[in-house]
C-alpha cells in the first residue's frame, strides 16, 4: 500500500512538471513570436536583441529580385522582410531595366513602404503612332484613356485619341456653331484646350473670338453636340474654371475678385462663396482653397478656405503687406489627418489640424524654397507637398517626415508647374526630353525626345508611355516608348 502510494504521487509530480515545461516552452514560443512581429531581431555585429523594422517590397513589373546592403534577399517583388533600424541601401533588378536603386532608413517597429519602384526598360525605342499637320495644345483624360489634341487653333474641331490599345484610334468631334461666338471679319479667333473633369468624359475649352473676347465651353465627347456655352449660358466673364470632382455639371468659376458656383444642369450660378481672391482651386470635390488679394485699407491679406458644409469661409493665416510676395496655399488629407501647406515668399509651412478648428493648427515641418515658391500643390493621394521654383522642387514626404530638394536637368528655362505620371513619379521637358523623377529626385530616367508644352502620360495598362514630338519638317507626331517589355 505504501509503495503503491509512493508511485502514483512520483506520477503525479511528474505530470505536473511535464505540463510546467510544456506551458513554459508555449509561453516561451509566443514571446519569441510576438517579438519577432514586433521586428526583434539578433544583431550579430554587437551581440544584441534589437527592435527592427518591417519593409514591404513591390515593382512595376512585379518579379524583380532585392538585394539589401548587397546581399541577395533571395524573393522577387511583391515582397517583405524585417530590417534593423538604421540606414540600408536596397537595389531591385529585373532583366531588360535599369535598376532601382534607394538609401533608405528603417524605423524601429514601422513600416516602410518601398512598393513604388517602376523599372525602366534599358532600351528605349520611340515609334511614331499618328501624325498630325499641326498640334496647338493637348490635353489627357484622368483615367488615360484619351489623349484630346487640338490641331490648328483657329478649326473648331478636337481630334479625339483612343490610348486603350496597342493600335492607336482617332475621333473627330466637329464643335457645333451654335456652342461658340463667331469672330467678326477679319478679328482673330482661336480654341484651346483646358483640362478634362475627373470623370473623364467632358472637357473645358477657352475660346478667344474678336482677337481678345474670352468665351468658356465644355465640350461633350461623347455627345458633341451638348457642347455648353458657360459664358453665353450664364452671361459670365470669368477668368478661370474649375471642375467639381464629383459632379462634371458643377464648375467653380472666378468672376473678377469672386468665386462662385455653376450648375450646369439647372442653368444656375451662386452668390459668390469666397471674395477678394487672387487664385484658388479645388479640394475635395466642393472646398474652395484660396489666397486673397490685400484689402486696399488694412493690407491684409489671407489663406484660408470656404466649407461647404458649415456655409463658412476659415482663415488659416493672415498677412500685411503690399501683396508683393508670393502666397499660394494648398489642403491635402493623409491617414485622415488634415493638412495645410502654405507658401509666403520663399517659406513653406505645412500644418496639421482640425478641418474645422484650422485657427488650432500645429506646424509639423517647414523649409526654405530660394527665389520664392511660383507653385504648391498637395497631390490627391496626400502624402507629399510640393513646392516649385523654376527648374527646383522641394518635397516634404509627410510619412517619412522628410523634405528633400531637386533640381532638374537641362538648361532651358522652366515657365510651367511639374505633372505626376503618376503616385510617385515627376516628368519633365526640359530641353526637349522627358525626364522621370521620383518624388526625391531618385532614380530618373532619361524617356525620349518632345516638344515641349504637350502632355506626357502613360496608357491605361501603363504599358505604353506618349508625347507629341515636332519633326524637322514640321509634321507632328504623337510617339510612344514601351515601357514594359
Amino acid at each position: 500500500m505504501y509503495h503503491h502510494l509512493t508511485s502514483k504521487r512520483k506520477q503525479i509530480i511528474q505530470r505536473v512538471i511535464i505540463y510546467s515545461l510544456m506551458s513554459l516552452t508555449v509561453i516561451g514560443l509566443v514571446v519569441v513570436l510576438v517579438f519577432v512581429m514586433l521586428g526583434y531581431q539578433f544583431n550579430g555585429d554587437d551581440g544584441r536583441i534589437e527592435q527592427g523594422g518591417l519593409v514591404q517590397f513591390d515593382s512595376y513589373p512585379a518579379g524583380g529580385s532585392v538585394t539589401i546592403d548587397g546581399a541577395s534577399f533571395g524573393s522577387q517583388t511583391p515582397s517583405k522582410t524585417t530590417l534593423l533600424a538604421g540606414q540600408h541601401f536596397v537595389t531591385m533588378q529585373r532583366d531588360g531595366y535599369n535598376s532601382w536603386q534607394k538609401s533608405v532608413n528603417v524605423t524601429a517597429g514601422a513600416v516602410l513602404w518601398l512598393n513604388y519602384a517602376r523599372f525602366v526598360p534599358i532600351e528605349l525605342k520611340p515609334t511614331n503612332v499618328a501624325d498630325f499637320p499641326v498640334v496647338s495644345s493637348t490635353s489627357v483624360s484622368p483615367d488615360s484613356k484619351w489623349m484630346a489634341v487640338k490641331e490648328t487653333p483657329t478649326d473648331a474641331s478636337i481630334q479625339l485619341v483612343d490610348l486603350t490599345g496597342d493600335t492607336v484610334k482617332r475621333t473627330t468631334l466637329e464643335l457645333p456653331a451654335s456652342s461658340y461666338t463667331a469672330s467678326a471679319e477679319g478679328k482673330a479667333h482661336s480654341f484651346t484646350l483646358i483640362t478634362w473633369e475627373p470623370d473623364s468624359r467632358y472637357i473645358l475649352v477657352r475660346h478667344i473670338y474678336d482677337d481678345t473676347k474670352q468665351e468658356w465651353l465644355v465640350v461633350d465627347t461623347q455627345n458633341v453636340n451638348n457642347t455648353q456655352n458657360i459664358t453665353k449660358l450664364l452671361s459670365i466673364d470669368a477668368s478661370k474654371l474649375v471642375f467639381s470632382g464629383n459632379n462634371p455639371k458643377v464648375l467653380y468659376a472666378q468672376i473678377g475678385g469672386d468665386v462662385r458656383r455653376i450648375d450646369l444642369g439647372s442653368a444656375t450660378l451662386s452668390r459668390p462663396l469666397a471674395s477678394n481672391v487672387a487664385e484658388f482651386s479645388i479640394y475635395q470635390d466642393s472646398t474652395i482653397v484660396f489666397s486673397s488679394l490685400p484689402d486696399p485699407e488694412t493690407k491684409k491679406r489671407s489663406v484660408g478656405y470656404y466649407d461647404e458644409d458649415t456655409d463658412k469661409i476659415r482663415t488659416v493665416r493672415t498677412y500685411v503687406d503690399d501683396g508683393t510676395i508670393s502666397l499660394h496655399f494648398a489642403i491635402g488629407e493623409y491617414f485622415n489627418e488634415t493638412y495645410f501647406a502654405i507658401a509666403y515668399g520663399e517659406e513653406v509651412e505645412v500644418l496639421k489640424g482640425d478641418f474645422t478648428a484650422p485657427a488650432k493648427a500645429k506646424q509639423v515641418a517647414a523649409t526654405t524654397v530660394t527665389g520664392g515658391v511660383q507653385y504648391l500643390s498637395i497631390p490627391i493621394d496626400g502624402r507629399f507637398v510640393i513646392a516649385q521654383h523654376g527648374d527646383k522642387y522641394v518635397v516634404t514626404d509627410l510619412e517619412l517626415k522628410k523634405t528633400t530638394t531637386t533640381q532638374l536637368t537641362g538648361t532651358s528655362e522652366v515657365k510651367s508647374q511639374l505633372q505626376w505620371l503618376d503616385t510617385y513619379t515627376i516628368w519633365s521637358d526640359r530641353d526637349g526630353m522627358v525626364r522621370l523623377y521620383e518624388f526625391d529626385g531618385t532614380n530618373q530616367h532619361t524617356i525620349m525626345p518632345v516638344t515641349p508644352g504637350f502632355n506626357v502620360t502613360l496608357s491605361p495598362n501603363d504599358k505604353y508611355m506618349y508625347g507629341i514630338l515636332k519633326a524637322d519638317d514640321g509634321t507632328f507626331h504623337l510617339q510612344r516608348v514601351r515601357m514594359v517589355l
